[in-house]
């Protein structure tokens, strides 16, 4: 039995069962050469047995290169007979062990100094900042002050009547195109890109209404993550030919790009919460309309690259979940998301529907 909750996932398989009950198991998506997720594991390796050359088959036409970084780096020593760790404190201490994007911040109590557990760095920004509510473990804390140097947030258990959620901006540009698909008029890209983030302000919602009370704002440094992308772009007269006006773009491509993301879980193996994504009406390095969608780990996991090689059935199962939706204009169900940083605006249910059926024209 499925039980579906409010997300395009689960709203797409209740309208197609068959995507999840006809299918083999899915095949797992991992990226051994990333040498963001290489280098930690060759570092705690080496504290364990030093590595020598007959190893490294072990660890993938990658390891040599990664070594000889690691090296130049101070992380590991080279020996005649292979490569050392060499520090007293442990690999998984210094070394991201789980390319997580930065290190772990533990969560502290305020008062006793009782560590609660951690939150990874990547995501410290934006679920353990000042101000902001953290549920762990069915408990609910009040975050009082998020220490970036130290990596702590300090915290006190409290019963409030509102949650919180955290507004940012975010900037990708286009590094490079690794390769690309020609869908008529219309382009499919996958490439490397470095994208910009930073958490603004929040804001405070009445738990049972989703009322917003007001918006503090903040003031966190700039994120930047290099990693893998998915992105595709429509030309102005394909827009104009699906009836699209130039008001409706923002909305349109922002509803497509929150579904295909929800949706990409379906191809991949991966969490929503794995990946991102930036959408625009006009982006400078393509000069049309763009959606984005982009790996949340450091060189990428893979899951952007597989989207590109489904491109295909993800982007129409996108389009299949907004149409079948019951709503009016938009809906957890469909193209709202939890963690959207512009608060679910703007968002043009059916405007996705015809920007994506333009894309999909063509499409091979």
């Amino acid at each position: 039995m499925l039980v579906a909750r409010d997300d395009p996932l689960d709203t797409y398989l209740v309208h197609h069962p068959e995507a999840l009950l006809g299918q083999p198991v899915e095949g797992t998506v991992f990226d051994p050469d990333n040498p963001y997720v290489l280098g930690p594991h060759l570092c705690a390796a080496a504290q364990e047995l030093p590595i020598t050359s007959k190893d490294l088959p072990l660890f993938g036409p990658g390891a040599r290169a990664a070594l000889d970084g690691l090296v130049a780096d101070g992380m590991l020593r080279r020996r005649p007979t292979g490569w050392f760790w060499t520090d007293r404190n442990r690999a998984c201490d210094l070394a991201d062990i789980r390319s997580t994007g930065g290190a772990q911040v533990q969560l502290v109590e305020a008062g006793t100094g009782r560590v609660v557990g951690t939150v990874d760095g990547g995501r410290a920004h934006t679920t353990a900042h000042a101000g902001a509510v953290y549920v762990h473990r069915g408990e609910t804390w009040l975050v009082e002050e998020l220490d970036l140097d130290d990596h702590v947030a300090v915290l006190r258990r409290a019963e409030v009547d509102y949650t919180t959620t955290a507004r940012d901006v975010a900037d990708i540009v286009v590094v490079e195109e690794r390769e690309h698909q020609m869908w008529g008029r219309c382009r499919l890209s996958f490439g490397t890109v470095d994208v910009s983030n930073q958490v603004t302000a929040y804001l405070r919602r009445r738990t049972r209404t989703g009322e917003v009370i007001d918006e503090t704002p903040l003031d966190l440094p700039v994120r930047s993550l290099r990693t893998g992308a998915v992105w595709w772009t429509v030309p102005d007269d394909v827009v104009e030919a699906a009836g699209l006006t130039r008001a409706d773009l923002p909305g349109a491509a922002h509803a497509a790009e929150h579904c295909s993301i929800g949706l990409l879980p379906l191809f991949a193996t991966c969490d929503r919460w794995d990946i991102g994504g930036v959408s625009t009406a006009r982006h400078p390095d393509t000069g049309v309309l763009t959606v984005f969608v982009h790996d949340g780990h450091p060189g990428g996991a893979g899951f952007a690259e597989r989207g590109y090689a489904t491109a295909r059935e993800w982007l129409g199962a996108t389009r299949a979940t907004i149409a079948a939706c019951e709503c009016v204009s938009g809906c957890p169900s469909c193209v709202q998301s939890p963690k959207c940083g512009n608060g679910n605006d703007p968002l043009d249910k059916e405007g996705a529907v015809l920007l994506l059926d333009a894309l999909l024209a063509a499409a091979r």
